[in-house]
């Protein structure tokens, strides 16, 4: 099993698809019986087959790739945004059952493309997708990028710009990257042995037999039992992986079930092909025949990842107005008012001066971002403090 979850890595590219197995029938039962209602046949329907799909692509072996080579490396000159590696192409996309994007975000030579089917999203919700139309047909001419990818078209992100944007925000802020916590090579072999000792001793395997060239793998492990004792063997070393742990928690978790859990994993060709775990196993009281399957696919044959033709362009301002508008139900954050005068956002805030714009561009907001918050309602303090957050 090590070496087929290893075999992932060893090709140039890698695809990966988490979906929702469960019927709608089996998504209503299990939401009725784990939760204070039962979610409605609609949403049970647009939740049955949702997947969200990840690609990956380089020009070598994705182990040899720096970006994932170096993730969590101490020293942080060695450390490289994956988004600006012109050498890795990635894609992510969210489909429904019958395969349709929904959403699908590519990256390709450090430019990044969005596309949006809003209508095919709003139907599966249960909502009139016409409503889209009415939206786009009532924006304003400069959030032409913004009407572009309401109306399912293309749009491209400058990632370099973005990143220089964000590190131009950093030093007007007075703020330095923080550096990453080295990691003692010895503490880190010791926390690897001491995880292989309790998964050791708790998970076991067995053979379920091999059908059309796939074996087929039951791995499991007694839930309470394995989560204590990994929390046993990771607590006295946590404090050597300040980055990585964090807070630590003080105890193990009490809500895991005291029963065997499993999952369902398949191989072809010594390479790791899907695996499959019921959500159902998680919880504490759920009655037999209650199910929630979920699937997890591995492909090392990835779908090529290109840029798409003729994407408009949309600047880091664009898209905080694309996304004011999505927040605020169609409202075009840059419009005055209707036909009666009214804003579009009813808000109290008082309106920002000349110097409260000057001020919060200093903290890296934007003189059109800022405008757009104070019209939803954020005064120059509630402003300020977001981009101090930062």
């Amino acid at each position: 099993m090590s070496k087929a979850f290893g075999k992932v890595g060893d090709g140039k590219s890698a695809g990966f698809t988490l979906s929702v197995d469960a019927t709608p029938e089996q998504i209503v039962a299990f939401t009725k019986a784990t939760g204070d209602e039962a979610i409605d046949e609609q949403s049970a329907k647009g939740l049955s087959g949702l997947s969200v799909s990840v690609a990956v692509a380089a020009d070598k072996p994705l182990k040899e790739v720096d970006a994932f080579k170096n993730t969590g490396a101490g020293d942080q000159k060695n450390q490289q945004d994956i988004t600006l590696d012109k050498s890795v192409r990635i894609s992510y996309l969210i489909a429904d059952k019958k395969g349709t994007p929904l959403l699908e975000y590519r990256q390709v030579d450090a430019k990044g493309f969005l596309h949006l089917d809003m209508k095919s999203v709003l139907k599966l919700t249960g909502q009139d997708p016409a409503e889209v139309d009415t939206v786009a047909k009532d924006l304003s001419p400069d959030m032409a990028p913004a009407k572009s990818l309401l109306t399912g078209k293309w749009v491209s992100l400058d990632l370099q710009q973005l990143a220089d944007e964000a590190k131009k925000e950093d030093g007007a802020k007075g703020g330095k990257p923080e550096a990453v916590p080295s990691v003692d090579p010895a503490a880190g072999k010791e926390l690897l042995n001491s995880l292989k000792d309790v998964f050791n001793r708790t998970v076991t395997f067995e053979d379920k037999g091999k059908k059309d060239g796939t074996e087929h793998i039951w791995m499991s492990a007694p839930a309470r039992q394995a989560v204590d004792e990994l929390y046993k063997a990771v607590k006295p070393l946590s404090a050597k992986f300040p980055q990585q742990f964090k807070k630590f928690p003080t105890e193990a978790p009490t809500d895991v079930p005291d029963r065997k859990v499993g999952v369902d994993l398949y191989l072809k060709d010594g390479a790791l092909n899907s695996a499959t775990f019921d959500l159902a196993q998680l919880e504490k009281k759920v009655d037999p025949g209650v199910n929630f399957p979920v699937k997890l696919a591995f492909n090392q044959d990835a779908p090529k990842v290109e840029a798409p033709a003729d994407a408009t362009r949309m600047t880091s301002e664009d898209l905080v107005k694309t996304f004011l508008v999505l927040a605020s139900g169609g409202e075009d954050p840059s419009a005055e008012g209707d036909a009666t005068g009214v804003p579009p956002f009813n808000t109290e805030a008082a309106p920002l001066t000349d110097a409260q714009l000057k001020s919060l561009a200093a903290l890296g907001v934007p003189e059109a971002q800022a405008k757009a918050f104070n019209k939803m309602g954020l005064g120059f303090e509630d402003i300020k403090a977001m981009a101090e957050e930062k």
